[in-house]
């Protein structure tokens, strides 16, 4: 018995539903040097000392650690750390810190990697920081920006986002010209963590990226499968009357 190009084609459709592509997930998030990674693709944060504010116990190394947040906001979602470059958090005693004082005001970069396997499809960010931050994508110049500083009072940290206390969140919806800009390939994020009050200072985000084609749910492809399969049999079953009567 022949089959027909329309049983034909359904049966193509049933089989290729085991084959449908599918999306890689990333996660991404702030941890120091000496590590842990929390289990995230990017590398450490590296303090970038050839562009960031001198000063007594400002360090010429890249080193970063991670840090104790104190009054702060806990570290997000238990995939990332706060870091820094020394030990400058709300919990480190003033002779303790670096140089053995608070942090001189001014501007304190930091920056990591991370590579995708295709454009990117969604994406979340999460960010806090002390006193405030601008986060910058592949550069640093105004066409990079994706995040500015916040303006305003200060008294544990920046009180407009971002800040200390509140996460700040971001997605494709809320920053639609970024997807376009994670393409497939390598990637940087620079942050320009700002001291405005020459106390504590210390930086924490998250990030998840999406690429590739969505898979459908287990449900979605049952259903499928199970509609494709039944119309096959229906088209078999007029096959085959078709041909008792001729």
């Amino acid at each position: 018995m022949k089959f027909s190009p329309k049983l034909s084609a359904l049966s193509l459709m049933v089989i290729s539903l085991t084959t449908v592509g599918s999306a890689t997930s990333y996660q991404f998030g702030s941890y120091g040097t000496a590590g842990p990674s929390f289990g995230n693709q990017n590398t450490a944060m590296a303090f970038m000392p050839g562009i960031s504010t001198t000063g007594p116990g400002i360090p010429i190394t890249t080193t970063t650690v991670n840090i104790d947040p104190g009054l702060w906001s806990s570290a997000l979602t238990g995939t990332s750390s706060w870091i820094s470059f020394g030990q400058t958090g709300p919990t480190t005693p003033r002779a303790s810190q670096p140089g053995g004082d608070y942090v001189p005001n001014g501007d304190y970069w930091f920056r990591t990697t991370f590579t995708l396997d295709g454009p990117a499809t969604a994406f979340t960010f999460n960010l806090l920081a002390d006193d405030t931050t601008v986060v910058y994508l592949d550069g640093q110049s105004s066409g990079n920006l994706l995040v500015a500083a916040a303006a305003g009072g200060n008294v544990i940290c920046q009180n407009n986002l971002p800040n200390c206390l509140n996460v700040d969140s971001f997605d494709q919806t809320t920053l639609p010209g970024v997807l376009p800009l994670l393409t497939a390939g390598s990637h940087s994020l620079i942050f320009d963590v700002k001291q405005l009050r020459g106390v504590d200072i210390g930086l924490d985000w998250t990030a998840t990226v999406e690429t590739g084609s969505p898979v459908p749910e287990p449900g979605t492809l049952l259903l499928l499968g199970t509609g494709l399969i039944g119309s096959a049999g229906s088209l078999l079953r007029r096959m085959r009357a078709g041909q008792h009567n001729s």
